[in-house]
């Protein structure tokens, strides 16, 4: 939701005189090649695209311009090989197309330098509400001279960018400064020549331009603003962080659908605060984060407590630790943690308060560098006080938790019958909180909330159903899907009555009593079948290990392979085949690859790991030693082949191990697991369930 700067190098005729060219996007899939109809978007050859942890490069066809780009932390760093032209052209289109469309308040913009811009964009949209990104660019060379434009007037957001053109367009020529609104942007006008390399760097803040230069001077000074430094610098930052688990075996396409995977899943959230510390918080007041804090922004958190967390607090448990200072700080300032910190805030994003889970998992697994009894105090209080609304169009908290509590579920005339499932979750989580710290009377309240999800499964059929305040069923649909009003509407957010059946993570041999083991199983295999099991989006990403715990591991293990090679897949038209959202199907896959899983997102007293077989022939997981005293923990597969997926038995520091879970402690404790695979099941591995 956060808009940063956009920069598009082109060459030739801006078609001043002759008609709108070069200052809107043009649609996705061409026309190129005619400059009154394609916009600034460029066709590339894939043989010329390389990519990178750190560094991209690509020659855009139709500009006949080749282009690297590396970043830091706060700033970015362009190379730019422009053909001999006198019309090379570097465009700041301040509209440019975002998944989130951000309204341009107002965009100003003012030369300072031969070499050298300044600006701010005043920007608006749903979930960040009113920010600003303040930049300063830098060029290796002066500007020839600086245009800007002004298309239509803004009638509310659109994705239809390839028609924008047709709007009228006002042209300044030769201007040192520029104040527009909307659909608006500066060209950066250049003589250039093959051998002499345009360097543009840009630093970026959310508090203001000095912060901005701040930025350019602690990050990008002292590596020289040296292209070919700062890609090496940031290399090395990436190897650090992929380092942490070494694969060998499988395909090649496997290793590297690995490695993306990992890079995505750290590389989707935002830091806020400048090098001095000072950020803009979501009501647009600069503050200072204390010492040793960092300030983040992200999407909503709905669902991570089975994809980024575990990954997180096993990979990287400084990264959760830093999660866990910021959401605890936070509550500390705002009286409420952040579900989805759009700009550091509470956007009305998704529902439930997953985000705890990382609070909760990460004590359970010994990190506790944060306040542990401040982090207590913020779960307690946020599962018991309704929801609220916040500044800026914000949302804290729970909003059918009143509901929740008067009826032991949500009647459907108060919000998604969804979020009973999802609100029992958060409540068992907090009651395994309590338990931890000994606070036993919590423990015992947010247990009993906790079994709140029978309330919302129809005894008669067995499903998850709709239900009034008065008590009485509403409809039999298992596969209407979505509710009706969006987030906040009735029915099952993101999913339907058959998928939040199998929503029970905290109490799953329960639930499967209800139609009986046999026919529970029978009703999932089913929907795998079918293709109800909906693996593209979180609500449903437990469902391949639901057979660890009803006596059916082979299955999970038949599943997860399954879907590792139906929903993933490195391939420019494929990837990943839904809600990536911001690395969390990425860490699923990692996760999935090596074996492992939590299907009650480590928040157990005593947590530990979900087990399957790994896709991979060995895998060396580099733990922390400012965590996890282990050193390393490996996971080897004997007997692997693309149609040995079933695990035959097990070792584990060379003893039989014949359980489908391994508690945290082992693993951190380091060590070896050894699994021998084959082509056919055996029931008699994994059983009984964990």
């Amino acid at each position: 939701g956060l808009s940063g700067l956009s920069l598009m190098p082109v060459t030739g005729p801006m078609g001043y005189e002759d008609g709108p060219a070069r200052v809107y996007p043009g649609p996705p899939d061409g026309p190129f090649g005619t400059m009154w109809t394609a916009g600034y978007r460029s066709r590339f050859r894939r043989e010329t695209e390389h990519g990178a942890p750190g560094s991209y490069g690509v020659e855009l066809l139709d500009w006949h311009v080749k282009v690297e780009v590396t970043a830091t932390a706060r700033c970015g760093l362009m190379r730019l090989v422009y053909p001999r032209t006198d019309q090379a052209h570097l465009l700041l289109d301040f509209a440019f197309p975002a998944e989130e469309l951000s309204r341009i308040v107002q965009a100003s913009v003012k030369q300072t330098g031969p070499c050298e811009i300044e600006g701010l964009i005043r920007q608006h949209n749903n979930y960040a509400g009113d920010f600003t990104v303040a930049f300063v660019l830098r060029a290796s060379q002066p500007f020839a001279s600086i245009d800007g434009w002004q298309r239509g007037v803004f009638t509310g957001p659109s994705t239809n960018y390839g028609t924008d053109w047709q709007t009228p367009v006002d042209y300044r020529h030769g201007i040192q400064a520029f104040q527009g609104h909307d659909g608006c942007g500066v060209a950066l006008n250049f003589r250039t020549s093959p051998d002499r390399p345009v360097v543009i760097a840009t630093g970026i803040s959310l508090c203001d331009i000095a912060g901005a230069r701040r930025n350019l001077a602690a990050e990008l000074a002292p590596l020289g603003f040296d292209f070919d430094r700062t890609a090496a610098a940031a290399r090395a930052q990436w190897r650090r962080v992929l380092g942490v688990v070494d694969v060998t075996g499988g395909t090649p396409a496997q290793r590297t659908m690995f490695y993306t995977c990992l890079y995505r899943a750290f590389s989707a959230k935002s830091l806020l605060q400048d090098v001095d510390g000072r950020y803009r918080d979501f009501t647009g007041r600069i503050r200072q984060a204390p010492p040793g804090e960092n300030i983040f922004s992200s999407d909503s958190f709905w669902g991570c407590q089975w994809t980024l967390f575990p990954l997180w607090t096993l990979l990287s448990p400084a990264t959760a630790s830093a999660w866990d200072r910021f959401f605890v700080g936070q509550a500390k300032r705002w009286g409420w943690l952040p579900q989805a910190p759009v700009l550091g805030g509470y956007a009305p994003v998704m529902v439930a308060q997953h985000e705890q889970s990382l609070l909760v998992s990460s004590y359970q697994k010994g990190i506790r560098d944060f306040d542990v009894a401040g982090a207590y105090a913020a779960v307690r209080h946020d599962l018991t006080t309704p929801g609220t609304p916040m500044p800026n169009g914000g949302y804290a908290g729970d909003r059918n938790l009143a509901a929740y509590l008067a009826h032991g579920y949500v009647p459907n005339a108060d919000g998604p019958t969804s979020n009973t499932f999802e609100y029992a979750y958060d409540d068992w989580a907090a009651g395994q909180f309590a338990a931890a710290l000994g606070r036993e009377a919590d423990r015992r309240e947010f247990q009993r909330r906790s079994y709140s999800w029978r309330n919302a499964i129809n005894p008669g059929t067995g499903y998850a159903c709709r239900r009034a305040a008065d008590g009485a069923w509403i409809g039999t649909d298992l596969y209407r899907y979505g509710t009706t009003g969006g987030w906040n509407g009735p029915g099952f957010v993101e999913g339907n009555a058959w998928l939040y059946t199998f929503w029970v993570p905290q109490d799953l041999p329960a639930l499967a009593a209800i139609p009986g083991r046999a026919e529970f199983n029978r009703r999932l295999e089913a929907g795998f079948a079918a293709g109800r099991v909906d693996l593209t989006n979180e609500e449903n990403l437990q469902a391949p290990f639901i057979f660890n715990y009803t006596g059916c591991p082979w299955l999970t293990q038949k599943y997860v392979r399954q879907s590792l090679g139906q929903y993933w897949d490195p391939s420019p038209l494929a990837g990943w085949a839904g809600e990536e959202d911001e690395g969390q199907l990425s860490a699923l896959y990692v996760l999935w690859a090596m074996g492992l899983f939590e299907m009650k997102g480590g928040c157990d007293v005593h947590p530990g790991y979900d087990l399957t077989s790994p896709l991979f022939d060995r895998i060396v997981l580099h733990l922390d030693p400012r965590y996890y005293p282990g050193g390393a923990f490996t996971i080897v597969a004997h007997g692997q082949g693309a149609e040995d997926e079933y695990v035959q038995s097990a070792r584990l520091n060379g003893r039989p191990y014949a359980r489908a879970w391994l508690s945290h402690e082992d693993l951190v404790r380091g060590g070896t697991l050894e699994y021998d695979l084959g082509a056919a099941p055996n029931p008699r591995w994994g059983t009984p369930p964990p």
